[in-house]
C-alpha cells in the first residue's frame, strides 16, 4: 500500500461521488507538512466556526495532502472555474498501517460553518498568531491576497502556507473551498491510537 492508494482509497470511502453534499477530489497534491508542538489541531474559519472540533496529536511533524475539485458556479463561464480543497488527509502511521485499521463512519455530530477560506492548524499556531477583534488572524489578509494573485483556476494556487514562529516551525495552511460546512473522521487503531485523520469541507 503506497500513499497514492491510500488516499483515494480514502476518499471513496469519506468522499465519493455519490455522498451528496462532499465534492469528491479529482487530485491530491502535498500541500506540505504541519507542525504540532501542544497536539490540538483544528480545521476551521476563526471567524466563522462556532466551538469547532479539535483532534489531539503527538507533537511532530506531519505531511497534508490535499484533495482538490473543481468549482464553478456558472457552467456558461469557463472563467469562473475554481479549483478548490475538498478534502485533507494528515497520516500519522505509515500507509498499510492505516489500510488495516478499522474505517468509521463517526464523523462531526454538529454543523461547523466555514465560509469561502478554512485554516488547518494547530493550537500553537493559534497562540503565536495575532487575532483582530473579529477573530480573523493577522497573517490572512496576505494569505488571501496571495491565493488571489496565484489564481484560484490553478490546481496548486488555491492554498497557502504560513510560518509563525520561525524557531518552532509552528504553521498553518490557508485553503480556499467552496462550502459551507467541515467534517472530520479519525482512523485509530485497537488501542485508539490516532492513525490518520481524514477532513472534508462541504454544502
Amino acid at each position: 500500500m503506497d500513499v497514492e492508494r491510500l488516499l483515494w482509497g480514502l476518499a471513496d470511502k469519506y468522499a465519493p461521488a455519490a455522498r451528496v453534499p462532499h465534492r469528491r477530489p479529482k487530485w491530491f497534491d502535498h500541500a506540505g507538512d504541519l507542525v504540532v508542538t501542544d497536539g490540538r489541531v483544528m480545521w476551521e474559519t476563526p471567524w466563522v466556526t462556532e466551538g469547532g472540533f479539535t483532534h489531539a496529536f503527538p507533537a511532530g511533524t506531519y505531511p497534508v495532502y490535499a484533495g482538490t475539485s473543481v468549482s464553478n458556479p456558472d457552467d456558461r463561464n469557463r472563467d469562473g472555474i475554481r479549483h478548490v480543497v475538498s478534502m485533507i488527509v494528515i497520516p500519522l502511521a505509515e500507509p498499510a498501517r492505516i489500510a488495516e485499521a478499522k474505517w468509521g463512519d463517526d464523523g462531526y455530530d454538529d454543523i461547523h460553518l466555514i465560509e469561502q477560506y478554512a485554516i488547518l492548524w494547530a493550537r500553537g499556531a493559534v497562540h503565536a498568531a495575532l487575532m483582530a477583534h473579529d477573530d480573523v488572524p493577522s497573517f490572512f489578509p496576505d494569505a488571501r491576497d496571495r491565493i488571489t494573485a496565484a489564481g484560484a483556476h490553478r490546481r496548486r494556487g488555491n492554498w497557502v502556507e504560513v510560518v509563525m514562529d520561525r524557531e518552532t516551525g509552528v504553521n498553518a495552511f490557508v485553503f480556499l473551498v467552496d462550502a459551507e460546512n467541515v467534517g472530520g473522521f479519525e482512523i485509530t487503531d485497537e488501542e485508539g491510537n490516532l492513525l490518520c485523520l481524514v477532513l472534508t469541507a462541504y454544502s
